[in-house]
């Protein structure tokens, strides 16, 4: 009976052992996730941060076309008056 219960306690703490080992093998994935989402987090923002700054620049330089394109619609109908007199 007692070498009963001592081979029931040696299979219990295997299992206990292998169940820890699972764990701390989940728990090492699940830290390699984190600091792999993490790091695409970092990346998303740095392109999100690019994509404004483009934005923001196509916008000035739309801008700066059509005070451009005014200004020579101004110089052209002047050039024009000044053609006919």
């Amino acid at each position: 009976m007692a070498q009963k219960l001592q081979e029931q306690i040696t299979e219990q703490e295997e299992l206990i052992s292998a169940t820890q080992r699972e764990y701390e093998q989940a728990l090492a994935e699940a830290q390699r996730q984190q600091s792999l989402s993490e790091a695409s987090s970092s990346e998303v923002k740095e392109v999100l941060t690019a994509l404004e700054e483009l934005a923001m620049n196509y916008d000035q330089k739309t801008q700066d076309l059509l005070a451009k394109e005014r200004e020579n619609e101004a110089l052209t109908e002047e050039l024009t008056r000044k053609t006919v007199t």
